[in-house]
This record gives C-alpha cells, sequence and structure tokens, in this order.
C-alpha cells in the first residue's frame, strides 16, 4: 500500500533560496536513486513564496523508512532546520489508490 503525505512547510525568508535548492534536490536524488519513492515534488504557492509544498509518494511503509535512512535525506535533514519556521507533515489517504499506479508510473 502506497504511503502518502503532504509536508506543508514555511520557510524563514532569509533562507529561501538556499532551501528550495535543498529540496529540489533531496527530491530529484530521492527518485533517481531509491525504488520505492514514487514521487517527492516541492512546490512553492505563487502568492506566498515562504510556502512550500511536497507531496510524497512511496510505495510502502518500508519504502519511507528506509528513505529516511539514506545519505541525501540525511543531508537535508540535518542542514535545513534552521531554515523552516514551521513544519507539519499531513498524511493523505488516496480516494483512488487502486488507479495511482496509472498515474505514477516509475521506470526501473
Amino acid at each position: 500500500m502506497f504511503v502518502v503525505r503532504i509536508a506543508e512547510i514555511e520557510v524563514h525568508p532569509e533562507w529561501l533560496e538556499a532551501y528550495l535548492t535543498a529540496a529540489g534536490t533531496v527530491g530529484a536524488e530521492s527518485v533517481a536513486k531509491e525504488p520505492g519513492v514514487i514521487c517527492i515534488f516541492p512546490m512553492q504557492k505563487k502568492e506566498s513564496p515562504t510556502s512550500i509544498r511536497i507531496v510524497e509518494i512511496y510505495r510502502s511503509e518500508e519504502a519511507y523508512k528506509a528513505h529516511l535512512a539514506t545519505p541525501h535525506f540525511r543531508k537535508y535533514k540535518e542542514g535545513t532546520p534552521h531554515m523552516i519556521k514551521s513544519l507539519e507533515l499531513v498524511p493523505m489517504r488516496p480516494l483512488d489508490a487502486e488507479h495511482m499506479n496509472l498515474i505514477f508510473k516509475k521506470e526501473r
């Protein structure tokens, strides 16, 4: 069963550019290097640039736990706390879990 969540992040304005770089890098590395990561998609609110949302989709709870132990995630997690004003991790339930695999295909 997929693990899906949205990270709702508010970044301190003075750290915005550095945070955007870190978030984009960890997302790209995670999708490229981890077979269990379906999607890590960071986005920035147009009307509020310091408001970041990241859609995260993992193949399983095990894939999610493996992601947390990777060097690229650890680098992100340990290097960004001072940049973040607030963080909420929101667990989501897909409304059409049966067809998610048709939407998010990942070549192995």
